[in-house]
This record gives structure tokens, C-alpha cells and sequence, in this order.
């Protein structure tokens, strides 16, 4: 079975989801591909394993820089407008903190006059003021201490796979088509601006897609995956996501719904003893249950993945190292210093990062059929609309009208061998910004 189409988007997740919507309302006939959830096991696909198969990502305006800043903010103006119109409601407002070490001061302040030239209301908060409104919070110890910054309104967090239900609904309003399946390779038909060739497999075989112009937005493991043609992989890094989900109920449950997210940036470069981290106050899972989620920032016990079988084996397994417990274990005791958990489960994620700290948004080509919108860095879900807007004005050739040059966002090349270049990138020392 052949399937045509003028435009399709390879990966139905955050960024690709948002846009084929945009896409699609400008008219354009478009198909997007993606897996269903994946049950798991070691043979599944690796474009099975999605940063949206989790129930919380942060949401705040506040950005790391200006890049982010807009991104994030555009999009979180967008939230109310997307959960209205397709009825699916996957934003929580609880508030978001960032507690910024003293040494990136300047960053801080610089982060904080983009934040009021976008109208968002930042506050600075002391200790005093945490203690008062957030009393089960502990302030962890950054040398030289830290500043408060927070978000009370229009900040918290987003659940990721209700989102992409909420804009393949919207995609699907404007015209769009949603195949489930793994793209497992792509080639182009060959002559001037000839048609891209996509195998997709499903559980029940193959088909093969027809289209004018490709956008993969398939996430961290595309380099891996079959998403991208041969030897077309990007400067994109995958690594170990490690989290802790602590159970907690009762009056326990109900203290600490009053917390906001929390994210920690260090910026001394200590290896493991790094204080980096982020918290997402009690979120109700798919079992019933109420878990406080932690996470790592950039040290080095998140691991980097370099081959398929190692992706696999991280996402499959779902196994947190006792190095790595450790680690979040103590992260807990510092934020919430009282916490007594009624359960304690591993959750895995992978995050990737990008030389410039950016996504990755143009063309691949020449001929402009090939394009890309991949690179979250962590924290792209906040942004994810206008990632998808801006991918979507790139595949049509409409004109650019962000505020920061296209060339921000300019895709860069793998190297020749990265799977031979064991040392770690050198981008990845603190600060490591805002998860």
C-alpha cells in the first residue's frame, strides 16, 4: 500500500503533534506518523520511547535566555486557547520557583528584565518569604547561597501526553491524517525537489509513504531510530534520564500540594556533589496514586547513550543506578526535608542536548523538503507550540517572524564517528540552565 501526501511529520510527539496542527490549518495536506504508546520490552522500536510518556513537565516563562524565554512564553499564552478548543484539559497551576546559585547573578538579572520586557511577573523571593509560604520546602545549600524567583501565575505544570492528545485533536480538526507506526527508513525519489520515499512499520507489516516534504520531529533518539536518511544524523546527544517518584497521601499529600515546581542550577562544576536538580510537587498517575517526582540536572551520573542497544536497554529496563538513587534520594531529603514517602519507584526518561543549548529547527537540504524540529534540551515541552509554529512556517516556506534570527536554530551535523569520541561534550559543565 503506497499513502501520499504533500507534507509528513515523522513523530507524533510534543513538537510534531503542534506542528502538523499549524500545518494543517495553512491548508497543506499533511499525514503524520507516530507509534502508540509502547508496552515496553527490549524489542520495541526506539521511536516507541517519547519524552510525552510521562504525566508532568514544568511550565514557566521564565526562560534561560531569550530564546527560551520566548519559546516558553508564546507557548504558555497558548495553553488556555489549546485545552479550550479541543476539550482536553492537561495544565495545572501550582506556581514555579527557580532557586538560581549567586554565582550567575548576571544571568539572573538578565533573565529577569527579558522576563518584564515579555510582561511576566517574576518575584523575587528571600528565605524568609519561602519559609513563610512554602514551609515544607528546604533551601539547598549552593555556595554563596541562592535567589528566589517566582512564578505565581500562569506557571506549574503541563501533563505531556494529554497535551499531544489535545493538538492531534486540533491537527485532525484542520484536516490532518495520523498513521501509527515506527518510520524505519527515508529516502528521497531523486531529481529536483522528486518525492520522499518512507517505509513505516506496524503490527500488522509495512506501508510505504509518498510525500513532497519531510519533517521529523521524532525526539532524542532519531539519530538511532531509522527517522532521518542515512548519514544525515545531527549534533543531538541523548542521555540517562533518572527520576524518583515518592508515593505520598493523607494530610502529607495535601501539605505538599500547596508546593510550587521547583528547579535548582548550581554553577559550581563538582562533579556529582552538583546540587542541580528539579521537583515537581504530588502528581496523580495513571494507578491512582499521588508521587512527588525529582530529577537530575547535567552531573555527570546522567549517562550518556551513544548506540541503539544502550537507548534501548535505559528506556526498556526502566532501572535508576544505586549512584543514582543516591543522588535523588538526597536531592529529596534537601528540598523536602520532612517527606515521608509511602513508596519509592524508579522512572526513567531520556533527555538530549544540543551544542548550542537550542533547538533545532530549518532544513536539512537544498531543495528545503527536508526539515527537522527536534532538540528539547530537557525542557522542551513548555515551548513545544512555538516550536511547532516555527517548524511549520519553515516546511511551508512562509517568512520568518520570530524575533531572533532563523540562524539560531540552525540543525548542525553529527561528526563523522560520535560513537568513537568517548569524551563527554563540553558544553555539558554548569550552569546547565532551567530544566
Amino acid at each position: 500500500m503506497v499513502v501520499r501526501a504533500e507534507v509528513v511529520v515523522v513523530g507524533a510527539g510534543m513538537f510534531g503533534s503542534a506542528a502538523a496542527k499549524y500545518i494543517g490549518r495553512a491548508g497543506a495536506d499533511v499525514l503524520v506518523i507516530g507509534p502508540e504508546a509502547s508496552a515496553g520490552g527490549g524489542s520495541a522500536p526506539l521511536s516507541a520511547y517519547s519524552a510525552h510518556r510521562d504525566e508532568a513537565r514544568i511550565v514557566r516563562r521564565l526562560g534561560w535566555d531569550r530564546v527560551w524565554g520566548t519559546l516558553d512564553t508564546r507557548s504558555a499564552d497558548r495553553l488556555p486557547t489549546i485545552e479550550g478548543e479541543s476539550g482536553v484539559g492537561f495544565f495545572t497551576e501550582c506556581g514555579a520557583l527557580a532557586l538560581m546559585g549567586k554565582g550567575v547573578r548576571d544571568r539572573t538579572r538578565e533573565m529577569l528584565r527579558l522576563s518584564a520586557a515579555a510582561g511576566v511577573t517574576v518575584e523575587e523571593v528571600s528565605g524568609t518569604t519561602l519559609g513563610t509560604d512554602f514551609p515544607d520546602l528546604g533551601v539547598p545549600l549552593v555556595a554563596g547561597g541562592v535567589d528566589g524567583l517566582l512564578e505565581r501565575r500562569n506557571a506549574g505544570y503541563l501533563n505531556p501526553r494529554l497535551m499531544v492528545r489535545a493538538q492531534l485533536e486540533l491537527a485532525r480538526a484542520a484536516g490532518a491524517r495520523l498513521a501509527r507506526g515506527h518510520v524505519v527508513d527515508v529516502r528521497h525519489g531523486g531529481g529536483a525537489r522528486g518525492p520522499w520515499t518512507l517505509q513505516v512499520a506496524t503490527g500488522q507489516g509495512e506501508f510505504e509513504v509518498r510525500a513532497e516534504k519531510v519533517l521529523v520531529a521524532a525526539g532524542s533518539l532519531l539519530n538511532r531510530s531509522g527517522a532521518l536518511p542515512a548519514a544525515r544524523e545531527l549534533d543531538l546527544q541523548a542521555f540517562t534520564e533518572p527520576n524518583l517518584l515518592f508515593e505520598v497521601a493523607g494530610e502529607q499529600l495535601r501539605r505538599l500540594l500547596a508546593l510550587p515546581t521547583v528547579v535548582v542550577v548550581d554553577p559550581e562544576d563538582s562533579g556529582n556533589d552538583n546540587l542541580s536538580a528539579y521537583l515537581l510537587p504530588p502528581v496523580r498517575y495513571p494507578d491512582g496514586k499521588w508521587y512527588v517526582r525529582i530529577g537530575p540536572g547535567m552531573q555527570p551520573l546522567v549517562h550518556e547513550l551513544r548506540t541503539a542497544s544502550e537507548m534501548r536497554a535505559w528506556c526498556a529496563a526502566q532501572t535508576v543506578t544505586r549512584e543514582q538513587a543516591l543522588f535523588l534520594r538526597n536531592a529529596m531529603r534537601t528540598l523536602i526535608p520532612a517527606l515521608e514517602p509511602v513508596s519509592v519507584h524508579a522512572a526513567c526518561c531520556v533527555v538530549d542536548k544540543t551544542p548550542t543549548r537550542h533547538p533545532y529547527i530549518g532544513a536539512l537540504d537544498e531543495d528545503g523538503t527536508l526539515t527537522v524540529a527536534v532538540g528539547g534540551n530537557g525542557h522542551g515541552a513548555r515551548g513545544s507550540d512555538e516550536i511547532g509554529r516555527l517548524a511549520a512556517t519553515v516546511v511551508l516556506g512562509q517568512a520568518w517572524d520570530f524575533p531572533l534570527p532563523q540562524e539560531v536554530f540552525a540543525p548542525r551535523a553529527a561528526a563523522p564517528d560520535p560513537a568513537s569520541a568517548r569524551v563527554r561534550p563540553g558544553y555539558l559543565t554548569p550552569p546547565y540552565g532551567l530544566c
